[in-house]
């Protein structure tokens, strides 16, 4: 009997021992939770994207003989009974993985020994392509973007690189805008929602904003933005005097840093300027999706001045009809208010400056994953590039242009500055685009009636 109980001891002594040699990985990390779009690596680095293998590890990457990210294509394609020569000639009509994912909601990331497994929460995004991007620890994107795609579903499987501490699914947005710190007493509310429609129509998908101080009243509308998830805001709070115009480049800093990886591009303009484009026959979103030179950074567009001359509405008062008798019980004369339509920046007013010269008083769409740092009206530096470097591309006016509302009497603007613009050319009148100002009009309308017009909101 104690033979026998020696034997079994021994066999098991043996069997750990051999367990405690054998090589083996742990099957994921610990679950990391996402910010919106970037999920930290809180671990340590990750390994290469490319990493010397033994023998062994080299089997475990190879998934049926094949690299394992060509591997998922093929069950892709085969699953979803895409042809490889329409993924070639990209027919978007047949192919989904010849569509790019947009506005991707990221869930968790989990770190294997030869990848990242991302999950995600937007449906019917299956056999879309998307692109893995990694940023280091000090918020640096570490080279190109892996182009990957979601399969199977919710699912996106993305090559490690060496130093990774956050990585990202495409940006959230393909454009969005930091709008300039919100100040001074000017009421602001038909200003704003004007700005924001406009910007829409333009493909603007996502708004960055920043207060300092601004009415009860205009927080109503700001606050109907939050709730749409349209807007995003930060209150700007210090014990430090300055005047109001100083906290710009508060929101410049910001703003950089807080749309980095989220958006591809993004628009840095005040609450008084409307970008757009002139003899280019689309948007600004698809003027930017044109953009394919990776060297460039961020696009100046040039100054018009358009000369408002009254400070905006207190109020919203909607469409009201007015009667005024000329002579006492004859004639009663009965007009409509229309309040929105004659308050609007781009209906009231009209009197223009000339363009203003390359990079005066310009300002920027930029990628911000290549700006380090930024002024108000530029890029002061980007991030060193791998080859080459990047840069910035003037804009033509016969491309797009700023019609920037600017007030006269407000920083005495008309005093200091109205001369200056004077030698781009005489004033003359210009007019908001004909084949806007009709939806631009409308969605204002709208949006102004639906948060002021109510009779039980004092």
């Amino acid at each position: 009997m104690n033979k026998w109980f020696y034997i079994i001891l021994t066999y098991i002594v043996v069997l750990l021992l051999v367990f405690e040699k054998a090589p083996h990985a742990p099957v994921f990390s610990s679950r990391i939770p996402m910010e919106q779009n970037r999920t930290s690596v809180e671990n340590g680095p990750l390994t290469s994207t490319t990493p010397a293998f033994s023998s062994s590890s080299s089997d475990s990457y190879l998934m049926d003989r094949t690299d394992r990210f060509e591997w998922y294509k093929q069950q892709m394609y085969r699953d979803m009974k895409i042809n490889e020569v329409c993924v070639i000639l990209k027919i978007n009509e047949v192919c989904m993985y010849s569509k790019i994912a947009t506005n991707i909601s990221t869930l968790y990331a989990y770190e294997f020994e030869h990848e990242i497994a991302v999950t995600t929460t937007s449906r019917d995004r299956m056999g879309y392509r998307l692109y893995c991007r990694y940023v280091d620890e000090n918020d640096m994107e570490i080279g190109e973007p892996f182009e990957s795609f979601t399969y199977p579903e919710y699912i996106v499987a993305c090559k490690k690189k060496l130093g990774t501490r956050k990585i990202g699914l495409n940006p959230r947005y393909e454009l969005s805008m930091c709008v300039a710190t919100i100040h001074g007493s000017e009421p602001k509310w038909l200003l704003f929602i004007e700005m924001i429609e406009h910007y829409k129509l333009q493909g603007v998908q996502h708004f960055y904003l920043h207060i300092h101080n601004t009415s009860t009243y205009d927080l109503k509308v700001i606050n109907d933005y939050i709730r749409t998830g349209e807007l995003e805001v930060h209150y700007l709070i210090e014990r430090d005097y300055r005047i109001d115009k100083h906290w710009h480049m508060v929101n410049v800093a910001d703003c950089l840093i807080w749309s980095r990886l989220e958006s591809k591009w993004t628009i840095f303009a005040d609450l008084d300027e409307r970008i757009l484009m002139t003899n280019y026959t689309g948007s600004i979103l698809d003027y930017v999706r044109e953009v394919k030179d990776e060297s460039i950074g961020s696009l100046q567009f040039r100054q018009q001045w358009i000369l408002k001359t009254e400070l905006m509405p207190e109020k919203y008062q909607g469409d009201k009809q007015v009667r005024k008798c000329l002579r006492k019980g004859i004639i009663i004369i009965s007009r409509v208010l229309h309040q929105i339509i004659e308050w609007m920046p781009t209906h009231r007013w009209h009197n223009s400056t000339g363009i203003g010269s390359p990079g005066h008083a310009v300002k920027c769409i930029i990628d911000s994953s290549k700006v380090f740092n930024m002024f108000i009206h530029n890029v002061i530096q980007f991030f060193p590039k791998q080859n080459g470097s990047y840069g910035e591309v003037g804009i033509k006016p016969e491309e797009g242009l700023i019609r920037h509302y600017r007030d006269q009497s407000l920083g005495n603007w008309g005093v200091k500055w109205l001369k200056e613009t004077f030698k781009y050319g005489p004033l003359r009148n210009t007019d908001y685009p004909e084949n806007l100002i009709g939806k631009l009009t409308e969605n204002v309308k709208k949006r102004a009636k639906y948060v002021y017009d109510n009779k039980y909101d004092d």
